[in-house]
């Protein structure tokens, strides 16, 4: 009994087929199957019922995956602490980042954060929060760039920056010849919001909730970028991140009363074997001076 009959047992449960579990775990059917039949022998049970066409587990077989899928887990946590939370960020890196940050942080900061951590290829995959998180626990990525939301409690945390939420008018607007706008007089505007799973939106509903603003599902976009375009259409009013306000035709930002904030974060695996590194990544790119400028930059 060993690792590697666990690893071929969870395979055979996730693909319910011999041949393809041998495939994903790179040995020979016959190899595998052996290996998976000496595993019964030895514990005195059936794991599989091989009597139909898709491979299913039995009873006793659904029990035994629980404690091996445990067992699994545990050994990774365990090569992850062996390998030492003291070392520096080094290799590839996978990077899961929120689609209402990744295209307004990442050209500021990209080619100086390639140069301060040369040891680094940093790889990164545009996600919702959701999909980051599930990919954080799968180990599909190291670390997450993402809004500090509820659902982190489970994660390392290290926070990155605060950032102003500002409203988006059409020059043309009632709105565009104040310089600051309170949530309560968006009462009477149409309100442009991006589609669910955005955590951008829910945080945006939160404060129109408290200042007693309705929020209308009629307008819907994928992206903020979508959504300046139809406020410079004057087809509406946005919230934008302090990041994304950028100099664009037909539009102008306005600042809320009172303000209104995000933190940014980045987290990780609690067990992940180069916090160290990753709290050093966090003080870099909370120090950077690109960075700061965008976010203290008035509008």
């Amino acid at each position: 009994m060993n690792l590697k009959d666990f690893e071929y047992v969870k395979a055979v449960a996730q693909y319910k087929h011999f041949r393809k579990a041998a495939d994903a775990c790179y040995v020979s059917q016959p190899t595998l199957s052996g290996q998976v039949k000496k595993l019964e022998q030895e514990l005195g049970v059936i794991i599989f019922d091989r009597s139909t066409k898709q491979v299913t587990l039995t009873v006793q077989g659904e029990q035994l995956l629980k404690q091996i899928t445990l067992i699994l887990e545990q050994t990774q946590v365990l090569k992850e602490i062996a390998a030492s939370s003291h070392d520096p960020l080094k290799g590839k890196i996978n990077v899961g980042i929120i689609p209402t940050i990744a295209p307004y942080l990442l050209p500021t900061l990209l080619t100086s954060m390639k140069q301060a951590f040369s040891e680094t290829q940093f790889s990164f995959i545009e996600m919702q929060t959701a999909q980051t998180l599930v990919a954080l626990d799968n180990g599909e990525i190291d670390i997450a760039i993402v809004a500090d939301v509820a659902g982190l409690a489970p994660y390392h945390v290290s926070p990155l920056y605060k950032e102003d939420f500002l409203v988006a008018v059409s020059e043309q607007h009632a709105l565009a010849k104040h310089a600051e706008v309170a949530l309560a007089q968006l009462h009477e505007c149409d309100l442009l919001m991006l589609n669910e799973g955005h955590c951008f939106k829910e945080q945006a509903e939160q404060f129109c909730f408290s200042a007693g603003v309705e929020v209308s599902n009629q307008y819907k976009g994928n992206s903020i970028e979508t959504l300046l375009a139809l406020v410079a259409m004057d087809d509406g009013v946005t919230f934008v991140p302090k990041l994304a306000c950028t100099p664009r035709e037909g539009v102008k930002y306005l600042a809320i009363s009172p303000n209104q904030q995000r933190q940014v974060v980045i987290a990780t695996r609690k067990h992940y074997p180069h916090i160290a590194g990753v709290e050093q990544l966090a003080r870099w790119l909370n120090a950077h001076e690109g960075l700061q400028a965008h976010l203290l930059a008035s509008s």
